[in-house]
């Protein structure tokens, strides 16, 4: 039996919309013509152009605001955060590949940072270490001011889709945390503590120090994707 190859009409009407935005140089937070309007110019119907828009927004292409239309979006991972299949989450190998990729990221930047960290910076992550540790000790999470460490370690490079970068890494490790075993008992302190040793090597400007230091503050993520893969 042959398999129908049509193309369903809300992807055909994203691709309409996305060759409109093109062809008429729509940037960020530029509107998109009327429904009406855009469904007449495109030669779609208007419940195909609704269903192609979804689409879009779905993946971050568009913003629909309530009441004032609809938008071209701007940039952000956050689409492929919420649509990040689970088959990837449960993959051993593909999630220490990404780890791999995200070690030589932070990694690779942390010299230059070194060199040009505001002092008002690194107080701000010692406070941030500080409230991890703390945190730690009591058994409560610090996700958001592990997030916020890592916002404010790469935020002197002035580096917007860096910045976007390491969110989006540090977003898909947060999201798949729950499915890997603990590695051991005191491994929010310990995690807490690689915080510290990261700030206090970059106060001393040891640069050496400060990469084996953010090498080994990826360690317990590797061991806990290990140990998942032996169960």
């Amino acid at each position: 039996m042959k398999l129908s190859t049509r193309v369903p009409a809300y992807k055909m009407a994203a691709l309409e919309i996305r060759k409109f935005i093109e062809s008429n140089g729509l940037t960020v937070g530029k509107p998109l013509p009327p429904e009406a309007t855009l469904a007449q110019q495109l030669g779609i119907s208007r419940p195909s152009l609704r269903e192609g828009v979804k689409a879009l927004e779905s993946v971050g292409v568009l913003e629909a605001r309530h009441g004032d239309g609809v938008y071209v979006a701007d940039f952000s991972f956050d689409s492929i955060v919420e649509n990040l299949p689970y088959s990837m989450l449960a993959d051993n190998a593909q999630l220490t590949q990404l780890l791999e990729v995200r070690t030589a990221l932070e990694v690779g930047m942390i010299a230059k940072i070194a060199e040009i960290i505001p002092k008002a910076d690194i107080d701000e992550l010692r406070h941030l270490a500080m409230r991890m540790k703390q945190l730690a000790e009591q058994g409560k999470s610090f996700a958001e001011e592990d997030r916020l460490f890592h916002a404010r370690l790469f935020a002197c490079l002035e580096n917007p889709f860096l910045d976007r970068l390491v969110d989006l890494f540090w977003k898909v490790f947060q999201k798949m945390a729950h499915t890997l075993p603990v590695a051991a008992p005191s491994s929010g302190q310990q995690t807490a503590q690689e915080h510290l040793e990261i700030v206090e090597r970059l106060a001393q400007g040891d640069v050496a120090e400060l990469t084996s230091a953010h090498e080994r503050h990826f360690e317990e993520i590797r061991k806990r994707i290990l140990l998942r893969a032996s169960n």
